[in-house]
């Protein structure tokens, strides 16, 4: 049962560039409109978002991030349905439990989540890790849900990578071959443990607008400490190259499958140049899946809730209205005829 609220810091420092944008209305929002709830899973609190009516939209986060890389999605869908989104274990508010943070471990404290929330008829929103997590999830329940909509996905045609230096020869993915690699050396360690390379520096290079220094702040919270960089180490870890991770590449291929079998409605969000989706890896997957549906939402990197969050959340927010929504006449704004 769920338990206390939490609340992010709030970081609330001037920035120097606050009066060049308050007149800027495009700029995103560095506050967080939730307060989290917290349910016990296994030995671990989970904290979570959860709020509104109606069947669940769950939102899942990759690395290094948050629940808080959803503040500017969320309330789009919010007319739709209960928003649900989860910090997974060892990020955000979630506590660090004493585990290994392999992939496999994630499964199994976001299968209990699931189970303790009895979650059903779900919509995933997915990002990075978030959409391995989310997409290995529906190929082992797919009556338990109803679409899914990803962005920086990590599923076919690229992953699994078996062979990487074939992958190496593919337009763009040298790179991320050669970021997978060096995490899986000793080096990895020490960068993303010692330097935090992740928050310091991915973090800021993978997004194409700048953060400021309070969304900075937020993301770094959880990861303050060298001894809670673990997550973040692990995961590059995971990625499978030649084989070396037979789990991880065993349901990226169970996935790919139910991706390729599946009637129920499915949405590519792409940027551009964008990173781990390219347009040809979302060009493959619209002429290889049923019921699929694409939306370029502008200029981008990895990080496409912070380079472009009203773009994505509308192009989520009226895919969910024309497929999913009980009451596709609900749209998220007061426009009058």
């Amino acid at each position: 049962m769920p338990i206390a609220t939490q609340k992010f810091v709030k970081h609330t420092a001037p920035e120097p560039d606050d009066a060049a944008y308050a007149i800027d209305a495009a700029k995103p929002s560095s506050d967080f409109p939730y307060e989290h709830k917290s349910v016990q899973v296994n030995d671990a609190q989970i904290a979570y978002v959860d709020e509104g009516d109606g069947d669940p939209i769950v939102f899942l986060h990759g690395a290094p991030e948050s629940s808080y890389i959803w503040r500017n999605i969320m309330p789009f869908l919010q007319p739709h349905g209960r928003i649900i989104a989860p910090d997974l274990i060892g990020h955000g508010l979630s506590s660090k439990p004493d585990v290994d943070y392999k992939f496999r471990d994630y499964v199994k404290y976001l299968d209990g989540f699931f189970e303790a929330l009895d979650l059903k008829g779900l919509t995933l929103v997915l990002h990075d890790w978030g959409s391995v997590l989310g997409l290995y999830y529906a190929a082992r329940n797919p009556d338990n849900i109803r679409g899914v909509a990803m962005m920086e996905a990590l599923c076919a045609p690229f992953y699994p990578i078996l062979d990487s230096q074939e992958a190496v020869k593919r337009k763009g993915k040298a790179g991320a071959v050669n970021h997978y690699k060096l995490y899986k050396t000793d080096e990895g360690w020490d960068l993303a443990v010692n330097q935090n390379l992740f928050i310091e520096q991915v973090l800021m290079l993978h997004a194409h607008r700048k953060l400021s220094q309070r969304e900075y702040d937020t993301y770094r919270d959880p990861f303050r400490k060298a001894e809670w960089r673990k997550p973040l180490y692990m995961w590059a870890r995971e990625v499978g190259l030649d084989g070396d991770r037979p789990f991880t590449d065993q349901a990226m291929q169970e996935y790919n499958q139910w991706l390729l079998d599946k009637d129920i409605p499915t949405l590519d969000i792409y940027v551009s140049p964008g990173e781990v989706s390219e347009e040809y890896d979302v060009r493959w997957r619209v002429e290889h899946l049923k019921n699929h549906d694409t939306a370029f939402v502008g200029t981008g990197l990895h990080f496409v809730q912070e380079d472009q969050p009203e773009a994505t959340a509308r192009a989520i927010a009226d895919w969910y209205r024309r497929n999913l929504s009980p009451n596709p006449n609900v749209w998220p704004t007061d426009a009058q005829p």
